[in-house]
């Protein structure tokens, strides 16, 4: 039972934040991608400069795994996103996964993808789940 009580206003303000946050995320995944293949392709062709020193290779590989983990928690966020905008289409935004209660109105402004009610979260969390 959905007992969060968003106003018109708000479960709109919601949708557009929503919208927005994916929209950027896919923009940003998208960059990583034309990246990666840019990557790809130079190196397919040889196009690549010699590799520098060991502290250059460590660097670009360092710069690369934070792009990787960037790239992660991007589609992991885009993903969230996505499932809360289902949830608002089949009205179930609102709703703790978990336990049914309601998310709160405080938490879905503060976080308008979260899945779950605090007391939820902070189980899920000590659990180790996000």
């Amino acid at each position: 039972m959905n007992t969060t009580t968003l106003t018109d206003s708000q479960r709109e303000q919601l949708r557009a934040q929503l919208e927005q946050r994916k929209e950027l995320l896919l923009q940003e995944l998208d960059a990583v991608q034309r990246d990666t293949l840019d990557v790809a392709a130079a190196a397919s062709q040889g196009d690549l400069d010699e590799p520098g020193s060991p502290r250059d290779q460590a660097n670009s590989m360092a710069a690369s795994m934070v792009r990787d983990a960037e790239a992660a928690r991007d589609h992991a966020e885009l993903v969230a996103v996505r499932a809360a905008l289902e949830r608002m289409a089949d009205g179930s935004y609102g709703e703790c996964t978990d336990c049914g209660q309601s998310v709160g109105v405080a938490r879905l402004l503060a976080q308008p993808s979260a899945v779950r009610c605090i007391a939820c979260q902070s189980k899920a969390e000590a659990r180790g789940h996000r």
